[in-house]
């Protein structure tokens, strides 16, 4: 069996693993009360602020691997769709000297992810790269190839994958993919300017010349579904794919609460004043770099629109039964060219967006109502 040992040496100590972590705090009785989720929220905790117990995870953990902050996934069984393969620590460093790169250096840049397993199996995601990093021979020109074909697996776009795992796996990948790319692009100190490393869990860098910490940061985004009576607003950017429209949003400024961003995104983008902002509900995003989207609904008063053509290619009003021939539709869009000539039919983005929740909820309001 392949061991950790040789990359970290420290591992000849004993150290406790997460299920070990978990047994001793059951000891007393407020932990014997803890929900498991509880037990294992604080279990992983610990793991991000003690380097040592987390090279004892790492050891017994699972991983999922990433090709240029691009995931390696399956086909799903028992569902449609694709799944996040996992590999153990063992089947892991046999498929890492398959590919003649070296565990030492790739497996400390793997980042500790939220949760575990049912086992209480610590879960991991690391990125292989096609740029000459440490810790590879050679990297050859059809790196990619050779990943899916030792991994049994096929990378896959992070934006489209999003949409073809299970909500859950959904919110790993997306975890991964931006805590893996806020370390590729944070290695240097915003203070001195100096080389950061980061921890084993990756919850952090710290600063070797004047040991500030980093953390990774998200940007806040307010979207926003306006509604007016029996009609709902949506709005299409030129890069969208054809047919496709979904709910306006922005970044929030600082300074602003959720309520101001809606009410100056949505005057800005198509001219019209809020009268009433309420919320819905959040999902983490990981693009342009890692975004918490805030859902909301607001009302207007007035229909008459103002778009802002730098922003928007086209924003449109669109009644109760259009909107429910667009959810029954599904996501159309993907089926056609951008430079395709024929109609396409209005859609709007898949189930797993925020957008589309949005978008559901307030059609099912309306249905209730009548």
């Amino acid at each position: 069996m392949y061991r950790l040992t040789s990359c970290f040496p420290s591992f000849f100590r004993p150290f406790r693993t997460l299920e070990r972590l978990i047994t001793l705090s059951n000891n007393g009785k407020l932990c014997r009360e803890m929900s498991t989720y509880v037990r294992d929220t604080r279990a992983v905790q610990i793991l991000k602020e003690n380097d040592d117990l987390c090279k004892d995870a790492l050891e017994r953990g699972v991983f999922t691997v990433l090709y240029d902050m691009k995931p390696l996934l399956v086909k799903a069984t028992g569902r449609r769709g694709l799944s996040i393969p996992w590999w153990d620590t063992n089947e892991l460093m046999q498929k890492l000297f398959q590919l003649r790169m070296d565990p030492e250096a790739i497996l400390p840049q793997c980042v500790l992810l939220n949760g575990c397993t049912e086992q209480h199996t610590t879960r991991f995601a690391f990125n292989i790269s096609s740029k000459n990093i440490a810790g590879t021979k050679d990297v050859p020109s059809d790196l990619q190839t050779q990943v899916e074909e030792t991994f049994g697996a096929s990378v896959f776009n992070v934006r489209k994958a999003l949409f073809v795992v299970s909500p859950t796996e959904g919110q790993l990948m997306s975890q991964a993919h931006s805590l893996l790319s806020w370390h590729a692009s944070h290695q240097f100190c915003s203070q001195c300017g100096g080389n950061s490393t980061k921890n084993l869990a990756g919850s952090k860098r710290r600063c070797a010349a004047c040991e500030a910490e980093h953390y990774p940061q998200m940007a806040p985004v307010g979207i926003v579904l306006v509604s007016h009576e029996d009609k709902c607003l949506l709005a299409r950017q030129k890069q969208f794919p054809p047919g496709m429209y979904s709910a306006l949003a922005g970044f929030c400024d600082m300074g602003e609460s959720l309520e101001d961003t809606v009410r100056r995104e949505v005057a800005e983008e198509v001219g019209l004043e809020v009268d009433t902002v309420s919320y819905m509900s959040s999902q983490h995003w990981p693009f342009p770099h890692s975004s918490i989207m805030l859902g909301c609904n607001a009302t207007v008063r007035s229909m008459e629109l103002e778009v802002d053509k730098t922003e928007l290619e086209d924003a449109q009003w669109f009644s109760l039964p259009q909107i429910q021939v667009a959810l029954m539709a599904g996501p159309l869009g993907f089926d056609h060219s951008k430079k395709t000539s024929e109609s396409i039919p209005l859609w709007i983005p898949p189930r797993e967006a925020i957008a589309h929740q949005l978008i559901r909820n307030w059609a099912e309001k309306k249905l209730k109502s009548l």
